[in-house]
């Protein structure tokens, strides 16, 4: 008896029909199943998702996507040129100008005329795109497709990043007949927020050079350039503010001063060392070599290192008071010969050391030659009184 009252109020409920309109479902849609009832009804033909973070402050227009789940399922809509937003099964609302919460609130109050406001989730899925250009002191001017809400930083990073001379603190953005004046600088060391600007369509910005007569030349294995001279600025600051030099990764400098002295370091000992106008930069990523001749033992190259004088490099090679001079050491660089104190004179990488041989040894030579001279001499004389 109890298992024939159980099949016929199991035979009910099961032939219940469906409620169509879902005008108050008592449930959270799962939609999965109900012969595809929830199956995503989208009006483009590609996954729809933000590239960029868009705030509350983002104004609506035509281009944008929403994506709005109620009980029916999802739809993608799209604002069209007027403005207006169609939504299926309720109307249509203008959402031009409004933003993104306002416009939000005017898609939830037409569909909570119809759904469970429970039920009705709306969000922004894609942005408008907008075209900006950006010209002057940057790797790679031109225009540029971007997101909506998109900042100054990320202009500059299509751009392929500053030009050593750029003027960073006189950036220019021309929007419609304004011009905004940017310190970008005051972004890069501080995080000031206001100088990294939003960006509108049309916007131009443009990157001045620096008018300065005073350079810093930088010579790496693969270029040559010239940057700003900064008063105050160390090597280092130089080094990592000039495109393509940290790739490089090298281990020596060489820096040759206005007045043509020369000193080499190692990179990471000379970061703090501050630079006068006009000096010149050399970096080297292999270790630079002393070359040494004349009388000693090894002729060829030594390897160089900061702080030796000649006398040390002279040892090295195997030389001798009998066979070496050290009175009348000399060096070659860039093709000029001078003498020098090899317990005091200035080393540098490239340079030629030769030591002469001593007067013992070049007597001794002259010597050997007059008696080889003389026996000659002698041979002939006797060959011919024969």
């Amino acid at each position: 008896m109890y298992a024939v009252l159980i099949l016929i109020l199991a035979s009910v409920c099961f032939s219940a029909p469906l409620d169509d309109d879902f005008s108050s479902p008592t449930t959270l849609p799962t939609f999965q199943g109900q012969e595809g009832r929830f199956q995503r009804t989208n009006i483009v033909t590609e996954p729809i998702r933000l590239e960029t973070a868009i705030d509350s402050t983002y104004i609506v227009g035509p281009g944008d996507y929403f994506e709005i789940l109620s009980p029916k399922g999802f739809d993608v809509v799209q604002v069209s040129p007027e403005g207006n937003v169609s939504v299926p099964s309720c109307g249509m609302v203008n959402v031009d100008k409004l933003h993104l919460n306002e416009a939000k609130d005017s898609l939830k109050k037409l569909l909570v005329s119809k759904y469970d406001e429970r039920y009705v989730q709306i969000q922004l899925v894609r942005t408008r795109k907008m075209s900006v250009s950006v010209l002057g002191a940057v790797q790679s001017p031109g225009r540029a497709t971007v997101e909506q809400q998109t900042h100054l930083n990320g202009v500059i990073v299509l751009g392929g990043g500053f030009m050593p001379m750029a003027d960073r603190k006189n950036i220019k953005v021309v929007r419609d007949k304004d011009t905004i004046t940017v310190n970008y600088i005051d972004y890069e060391t501080e995080g000031k927020g206001e100088a990294n600007i939003e960006l509108r369509a049309g916007d131009v910005i443009y990157v001045p050079y620096i008018k300065s007569e005073s350079t810093i030349s930088v010579e790496t294995p693969v270029t040559n350039m010239s940057v700003p001279y900064v008063e105050g600025r160390t090597l280092g600051e130089y080094l990592d503010k000039t495109p393509g030099v940290a790739e490089i990764k090298s281990k020596w400098v060489k820096i040759k001063k206005p007045d043509g002295s020369t000193e080499t370091y190692e990179i990471e000992k000379a970061r703090d060392l501050r630079l006068a106008p006009e000096t010149h930069v050399e970096l080297w990523n292999k270790d630079p070599f002393v070359y040494v001749g004349g009388a000693v033992a090894a002729v060829g190259k030594a390897l160089y290192t900061p702080g030796l004088h000649a006398i040390d490099y002279i040892a090295s090679s195997g030389v001798t008071i009998i066979t070496g001079s050290f009175r009348r050491v000399t060096r070659i660089r860039d093709g000029k010969r001078e003498s020098i104190d090899p317990y005091k004179g200035e080393i540098q990488p490239g340079d030629y050391i030769e030591i002469p041989r001593s007067i013992y040894e070049s007597v001794k030579d002259v010597t050997l030659f007059l008696a080889s001279l003389l026996s000659v001499v002698a041979t002939a004389i006797i060959i011919s009184t024969y």
